[in-house]
């Protein structure tokens, strides 16, 4: 039974992976392919901040749809769907038809990354409950730390056009996958829950989101920003994938370390990577080069090392487990929600004042975290999982 699981979760793992790396790499190198197409600092704010409302929304929905109906089958749907979305950009010509399919991708994104987090919790043994997690973290942000340099080489060799041909073709795969192992192994799975249980986890779990909020918002101008002003600094596509890749490649190497960080304890962990925003974003301010931009992209990448595997195992670890999809949806909603506030507001903020100025904001910003943290239960108190 334990081998079986242990298939099952690999399999998880790996479709992740796989899909992971063609949603990451459109995301991170579209602000690029827009700016190429004549985008301003606020149209890349509009296209991130849809993409990110329909996020939002769409993780919402899945969460109580994954607590009521059958997991698998939603999950190879999320992934059939991603097929769809990733091959829509071919009909992309201007900013518009790439505000819609930004959104579209969006909602198709969410659905299949809480689907992923919620059939992998629900099925990891509690005792490795925080190592089924910190490798879902890794299978998704080794695909977001190849991803974009791979991507930048491909569309400045081959075009944006077989970048997309190349990302659809990976969530071909995925699906297959999905189909042949998973979704037998899984069918019927459902959380079983009612709004009651729903509610008093997600009540238990507030301080732990609301310490979330900030590393959202700045993490969505990461996203949908930074590239575009990167890239009007001259830095070329490529080199901007290798900077985004550098940057994910450190957050990976605080998942490596995730289950240490949690021993460490929970304030502990966010009030350092709080620390370690603050000096990037400072940092990032002042950066007009390629070299004066590698260490601050190195701190926020190992900042979001720290930060999302902690914050993940506690909602994970602090769910009841029919309340899972309703609890992980909401945490990726409030990643969502930052991630379309902050592209809008910081590329408005941008355009009316000056990047440096956005920067130095959300350096101050990125200190709310230490406050919030401190109220956050180290033991959630409805913990399931004998944490």
């Amino acid at each position: 039974m334990e081998k079986s699981k242990n298939k099952l979760l690999k399999s998880l793992y790996l479709t992740n992976f796989l899909s992971s790396l063609a949603f990451g790499t459109i995301i991170y190198l579209l602000p690029v392919y827009a700016e190429g197409l004549g985008a301003s600092y606020y149209d890349l704010g509009i296209i991130g901040g849809v993409g990110n409302a329909v996020y939002t929304v769409s993780t919402l929905i899945t969460g109580v749809l994954l607590d009521m109906f059958d997991r698998a089958r939603f999950y190879s749907v999320s992934c059939i769907l991603g097929v769809v979305a990733t091959l829509s950009f071919f009909q992309t010509t201007g900013v518009t038809e790439i505000i819609l399919v930004r959104g579209l991708l969006g909602g198709v994104s969410a659905a299949f990354w809480v689907a992923t987090s919620t059939l992998i919790a629900d099925t990891s043994p509690p005792e490795l409950l925080t190592r089924s997690m910190a490798r879902y973290n890794i299978s998704w942000i080794t695909a977001f730390a190849v991803g974009p340099f791979l991507g930048g080489m491909i569309s400045e060799v081959f075009g944006f056009p077989f970048l997309f041909a190349t990302a659809s073709t990976l969530n071909v795969i995925s699906s297959v996958i999905i189909f042949a192992f998973i979704r037998p192994n899984l069918e019927g799975k459902k959380g079983g829950s009612n709004l009651r249980v729903s509610y008093q986890a997600l009540k238990n779990l507030f301080y732990v989101y609301a310490a979330l909020i900030p590393y959202a918002l700045i993490l969505g101008i990461y996203m949908t920003i930074l590239p575009g002003h990167m890239k009007e600094l001259g830095i070329t596509t490529a080199v901007v994938g290798l900077l985004i890749t550098t940057s994910n490649g450190f957050r990976g190497l605080g998942f490596l370390f995730a289950e240490r960080f949690v021993a460490w304890g929970v304030k502990k962990s966010l009030a350092l990577a709080s620390v370690l925003l603050f000096v990037a974003l400072l940092l990032v301010a002042f950066s007009h080069g390629v070299a004066s931009f590698l260490l601050p992209m190195i701190l926020f990448g190992f900042a979001g090392g720290i930060i999302t595997p902690v914050i993940l195992d506690c909602v994970a670890g602090g769910a009841h487990p029919g309340a899972l999809g309703a609890a992980l949806g909401t945490h990726e909603a409030v990643y969502g929600l930052g991630m379309c506030l902050g592209p809008i507001a910081g590329g408005a903020f941008a355009e009316a004042f000056q990047p440096t100025a956005l920067y130095l904001t959300l350096a101050t910003l990125s200190l709310l975290i230490l406050p919030v943290s401190r109220a956050i239960n180290e033991k959630p108190e409805n913990n399931p999982h004998g944490g």
